[in-house]
């Protein structure tokens, strides 16, 4: 048992056993378990199992009541990870609840229904950004319908108006491409 746990709580290989998956490796059980008080940084390389590492770490969490689901805040590059990562974990949460190794939250008092412990937050870092852009615009003094931009859509968009531009540029003595990156700089 890794020399980070107290005696009550579940480790990595344990949650594995109840759930019925695979023992971590001991480089995953040392991610999974890592203490939950600060930042974490693991960098691996495609195909070790990240998804698999960063669900279990979750669940870990999670079991050892270090944090309720709602709290959790999971952000990749792409929404095929995103979709990957928020499936296996709210799959791996239900399996824990459903195996009783971890119960939700205790029973409200006066109508004895279990109040649940939310759903974790698993987006692309795009994606929550404009999330908080549209839930926060007005606190910044933009319209609340205010999107993000890819690179790829504000490239577009500016190459789409320099080339729609029909006034002199006998001055400009770049190519089209480089008049639009300076247009995505400057507006960034």
């Amino acid at each position: 048992m890794s020399e980070t746990l107290t005696r009550q709580q579940r480790s990595a290989a344990s949650l594995a056993d109840a759930l019925g998956l695979p023992k971590p490796t001991p480089q995953q059980a040392a991610i999974i378990e890592a203490p939950p008080d600060g930042p974490l940084l693991v960098v691996a390389g495609a195909g070790s199992g990240k998804t698999e590492t960063m669900t279990s770490r979750v669940v870990w969490l999670v079991a050892n009541g270090f944090v309720e689901p709602d709290q959790v805040l999971g952000l990749t590059f792409t929404r095929k990870a995103a979709t990957e990562l928020a499936e296996r974990i709210g799959l791996r949460l239900r399996q824990l609840q459903a195996c009783d190794v971890w119960h939700p939250r205790p029973e409200d008092e006066e109508t004895g229904a279990e109040v649940l412990g939310g759903t974790p937050t698993v987006s692309t870092y795009h994606s929550y950004a404009g999330r908080l852009v549209r839930e926060h615009a007005l606190r910044l003094g933009y319209e609340s319908e205010s999107r993000l931009l890819s690179e790829a859509a504000a490239w577009q968009y500016a190459a789409e108006v320099v080339a729609a531009y029909d006034g002199p540029m006998d001055h400009v003595p770049v190519a089209e491409s480089t008049v639009t990156s300076a247009v995505v700089d400057l507006a960034g």
